[in-house]
């Protein structure tokens, strides 16, 4: 995991996150702020493959976030 740095996510965000794990229904991602987030749809993507993702939701509470691709 990499340090966190002092960067809020919010809903409509683009950044670049890092694939964690790859799951049958999409991918585990970390943010550039270290949170990590599920993007559905994403299973074709590679663990350590950098991709661009829209956040559409953030549980700040919970400390993760949902995205979509691109």
């Amino acid at each position: 995991m990499t340090e966190p740095q002092n960067t809020a996510l919010k809903a409509g965000d683009l950044v670049t996150a890092t694939v964690t794990k790859t799951l049958p229904f999409g991918a585990i991602v970390e943010a550039p702020n270290g949170m990590p987030g599920l993007v559905r749809g994403l299973g074709d993507a590679a663990e350590g493959e950098r991709v661009a993702v829209r956040i559409d939701d953030v549980d700040a509470g919970k400390n993760r976030f949902s995205a979509s691709a691109g």
